[in-house]
């Protein structure tokens, strides 16, 4: 059977997982085009397709609306902008290719990778730790409210979001969907090689204003890999 590399110009995800890590090159040439918005709603449904997800149509108001929101940048975000949003979504469904998830994880691991930083306003408030996460969880509740959530449901998306906050370490989890999302969250930023790393390095410096070196937020990037054990979710 032949294996398509592009779908309507989207990046085949079978092709994708069934060629890992060949199929790098292909990923990082997408994920490092910034000249085109991407098309989220599309990206989305082959995810769900590819996942064998059932009940697509269900979600398919709130996916709507998520991606049409993603792919904005009012703040001008120079990191936090649509192509991390879409390097952190196809990255999280790399990192699936052996795992088993229920249905619910599915939808979880979509939106969580998609609207992380929704609604992130670029530079940093120091002494408001979570004020970039509390605002995407404000934005994604109101979003999500009917379709999807229960207390216990929100508890998990709420504590997920809130630790992809990247100067506090969070917690070890047993929370596979948790570890996927801080992992995909980092690896945006290095998965493909020092100069692409340096280059998104360089991003996250002059966003939030930082008087740190592109090398040392580099080095941190590593750091928080290792923290979270990337090398194990591409192995397993």
């Amino acid at each position: 059977m032949k294996q398509n590399i592009f779908e309507k110009n989207v990046p085949s995800l079978s092709y994708m997982k069934i060629r890992w890590p060949k199929s790098i090159f292909v990923i990082r040439k997408y994920l490092t085009c910034v000249k085109k918005t991407p098309n989220f709603e599309r990206i989305c449904f082959c995810f769900l397709r590819d996942l064998q997800y059932k009940n697509i149509q269900l979600f398919r108001g709130i996916l709507k609306t998520l991606s049409k929101k993603c792919s904005m940048n009012f703040t001008s975000n120079k990191y936090h902008d649509q192509h991390h949003f879409k390097s952190v979504l196809l990255i999280s469904y790399i990192l699936t290719k052996k795992k088993k998830i229920n249905d619910f994880e599915k939808i979880l691991l979509l939106i969580l990778s998609l609207a992380h930083d929704m609604d992130h306003q670029g530079k940093r408030i120091i002494k408001k730790h979570y004020y970039q996460e509390e605002k995407t969880l404000k934005a994604l509740q109101f979003i999500l409210f009917k379709k999807l959530l229960s207390f216990k449901k929100w508890q998990r998306i709420k504590k997920i979001i809130l630790n992809t906050f990247f100067l506090i370490k969070p917690a070890d989890s047993m929370d596979l969907i948790e570890k996927i999302i801080l992992s995909s969250d980092v690896a945006s930023g290095i998965l493909f090689g020092c100069d692409s790393g340096l280059k998104m390095a360089s991003k996250l410096k002059h966003e939030s204003n930082l008087s740190t070196s592109s090398i040392q937020l580099y080095k941190e990037f590593l750091k928080k890999l290792d923290e979270r054990n990337l090398e194990f979710l591409l192995k397993n």
